[in-house]
């Protein structure tokens, strides 16, 4: 039986999300097949395209979710 890879697949397989089953489908399925290959070839390129983009929470959101964690009232957080 042959598998269908889909976009979210590789995506999976690119990001180290695939479980080992799915890891060893991929990689028998992109040893036989070399559009599989080109596709993910083409994911990976466009992955690295991307834009290195470094999120830093701000310091009272990051209190608000602590004090949250240990069970403290919320507080507000919009003005």
């Amino acid at each position: 039986m042959k598998q269908a890879f889909t976009q979210e697949d590789l995506i999976a397989y690119i990001y180290g999300e695939a479980d080992r089953d799915q890891i060893k489908a991929t990689e028998a399925a992109l040893a036989a097949d070399p559009l599989l290959v080109h596709q993910l070839t083409e994911l990976v390129e466009a992955q690295a395209s991307l834009p290195k983009v470094l999120f830093t929470p701000r310091r009272r959101i990051v209190k608000a979710i602590l004090r949250y964690a240990r069970g403290e009232p919320a507080p507000q957080l919009c003005y």
